[in-house]
């Protein structure tokens, strides 16, 4: 499936300076600062630089096939016909993570309140991982275009069935690629962690969203994708119903977001055809990314709608890429603002440069 670009890739050109510059997050208010001439400051210290991909990793993998005894029992696996569960045969597995975060059978009663300061509640939730192939791969995007589709397909899935937990009030799906963006085994997986709670990351989205909808009676994120696609300075690719653009008020370099052009607030909805062409998309702009940064380690997310919510008008399910360009520093971690060199009309230049 061809994934076209709209338009040729015309050389990059800017009005802007070197001098920095302030941008906010269109749909949560976060801001962040673009400031190119911090790319020229100098680095003594060793392993100050980001760290790539290409790290070593111990044997035997837990992941590959032969080792199913060394994970829990699998809660969803595309196999082959007559398989076994537990055994080889499986394309995909997705299994409880053997060290969560969160459990589902902890005591909901033993919640503890310190005053009006101190509050506990359990760590009630479900944690499991996606072992998204076989085949030891570290980089997905060597995964076949339809291996690649199993994987927006069995998040899908999952999402279906954790949402008949009424406990549960979000699920949230995420993959890291390579030790600088958190993983700890090379086998290509995402992890799904599902709690009672909406993460504030996606409160905030649902907020700004709301409030766009109440002066305007239109989506920010449908506002977004047309103004986008409209002006084209950071669009990056898209394909007949998702469009991929470097993100206007970046945390990272070449952060990018890949979102429906369709409004649609729950991922639940994807049907297997879309899933395929959300599969080509993102592997043509992860593999453009890997030649444009030499593989970086990078983390990407699904913000959707919370489980079992209904078609909410003012939010749009997304993904978020972050490439492990920079690390987080002081006024990263202490006030979250965040610092970028590369600005995003200029990342996306490159990326479609790259495709």
């Amino acid at each position: 499936m061809k994934v076209p670009l709209t338009g040729a890739v015309a050389p990059y050109v800017t009005d802007m300076s070197d001098e920095p510059e302030f941008r906010r997050d269109p749909v949560c208010g976060r801001w962040a600062v673009v400031a190119p001439e911090r790319s020229r400051r100098p680095m003594t210290l060793d392993g100050a630089e980001p760290r790539h991909r290409k790290n070593g990793e111990r044997k035997p993998c837990p992941f590959c096939p032969g080792q199913e005894h060394d994970t829990p029992r699998e809660v969803l696996a595309y196999r082959e016909p007559g398989t076994p569960a537990d055994g080889p045969g499986w394309r995909l597995r997705v299994v409880p993570n053997r060290f969560p975060a969160v459990r589902p059978d902890v005591d909901e009663e033993a919640c503890s309140v310190g005053g009006m300061v101190f509050v506990t509640t359990p760590g009630l939730g479900r944690a499991e991982v996606m072992i998204e192939c076989p085949e030891h791969l570290t980089d997905p995007t060597k995964l076949t275009d339809g291996r690649f589709a199993d994987v927006f397909r069995a998040y899908r899935d999952r999402l279906l069935t954790l949402a008949e937990d009424p406990r549960l009030a979000y699920a949230a799906v995420f993959k890291n690629v390579g030790a600088e963006a958190g993983a700890s085994l090379g086998h290509t997986h995402s992890q799904l962690v599902a709690t009672p709670v909406v993460p504030d990351a996606v409160e905030a989205e649902l907020a700004g969203g709301k409030e766009f909808y109440t002066r305007t009676r239109r989506c920010v994120f449908c506002d977004l994708a047309a103004r986008e696609l409209a002006a084209g300075k950071r669009l990056i690719a898209r394909s007949a119903n998702f469009l991929a653009v470097a993100a206007y008020a970046p945390r990272f370099a070449y952060e990018f977001w890949v979102l429906p052009l369709a409004h649609a607030a729950r991922y639940e909805t994807l049907s297997d055809a879309a899933a395929l062409e959300l599969a080509v998309l993102m592997k043509r702009v992860l593999t453009a990314l890997d030649r444009a940064q030499a593989e970086p380690a990078y983390n990407w997310f699904l913000h959707a709608a919370p489980l079992r919510s209904a078609e909410l008008p003012h939010f749009h399910w997304h993904l978020e890429v972050l490439p492990r360009t920079a690390r987080p520093a002081g006024l990263e971690w202490g006030f979250g603002c965040y610092i970028t060199t590369v600005a995003p009309e200029q990342a996306a230049w490159e990326l479609r440069a790259a495709l």
